[in-house]
């Protein structure tokens, strides 16, 4: 599994758990971070700018540090 997919994962399972709106949460961080966290599939490379931008984009949509 890729660094990337997990992030995308990690994500997902925080919007599910905290009971935050999908749709709205998803694409907010769509658009901060350039791309759809639920098409990342398990054997998407690595992208190091991919990364960073959802990393941003987790700090301060949902105040969650991704490590």
């Amino acid at each position: 599994m890729s660094k990337l997919y997990d992030y995308c994962q990690k994500i997902q399972q925080h919007i599910e758990r905290n009971g935050l709106d999908v749709f709205k949460s998803r694409g907010e961080v769509a658009l901060s971070c350039g791309f759809l966290v639920s098409l990342v599939g398990p054997d998407d490379p690595d992208d190091p700018q991919k990364i960073e931008s959802l990393r941003r984009a987790a700090r301060e949509i949902f105040n969650l540090e991704l490590d």
